[in-house]
């Protein structure tokens, strides 16, 4: 089934006890691709009850018209293992588990991927563990060039902005900040 983007379906909505923590805007040059490509990536946080918890990534990336780019795509996602992180993320990394959006439900022009690292111990650590850690750990590893982590707001609320999908946006990472609140 192949659809419009749209911000408020599934693969951005938050489940019941995750919050949303953060969104990031990335770069990415692959030799297949021929140009640099931009993304943003939602990243939300699950406090599991016995301690721990999980912090989900959902990348996203416009590939426009370049369907073709998608294998390409899961090839280099499909690179980054727990093996090739795991010295990077250090001894609270417990495993990693990712879920090809894109192939559960096509959607027109976009490629989504979400990937979930399961830590020991996040409690008030989201911040350090996502800036020293993990984006450092992704960049090492995939051709990414991560921009700086726009947080999002204690007291902000997790449901998008008023509308219908992107139409009329400057960019994915315009309708994050709208969507976030933050300038």
């Amino acid at each position: 089934m192949t659809q419009e983007f749209d911000p408020r379906k599934s693969y951005l909505t938050l489940k019941a006890n995750e919050k949303m923590v953060a969104f990031v805007g990335y770069s990415i040059n692959l030799e297949e691709i021929e140009e640099t490509k931009q993304g943003v990536v939602k990243i939300s946080s699950q406090h599991r009850p016995y301690g721990g918890g999980i912090l989900t990534l959902t990348f996203i990336l416009d590939v426009g018209d370049r369907q073709d780019l998608k294998n390409p795509l899961n090839r280099l996602f499909n690179s980054l293992t727990e093996n090739t992180i795991r010295p990077s993320l250090g001894k609270v990394f417990e495993k990693m588990v990712k879920v090809s959006l894109d192939s559960l439900e096509e959607v027109k022009g976009w490629y989504v991927e979400e990937i979930n690292f399961h830590f020991r111990a996040i409690e008030d650590r989201e911040n350090v563990i996502i800036e020293e850690k993990l984006i450092p750990a992704l960049e090492g590893c995939l051709p990414f060039t991560f921009d700086p982590v726009q947080w999002w707001p204690e007291e902000r609320r997790s449901a998008p902005p008023a509308g219908k999908g992107i139409e009329g946006q400057l960019s994915l990472k315009g309708l994050f900040k709208k969507w976030f609140g933050v300038n």
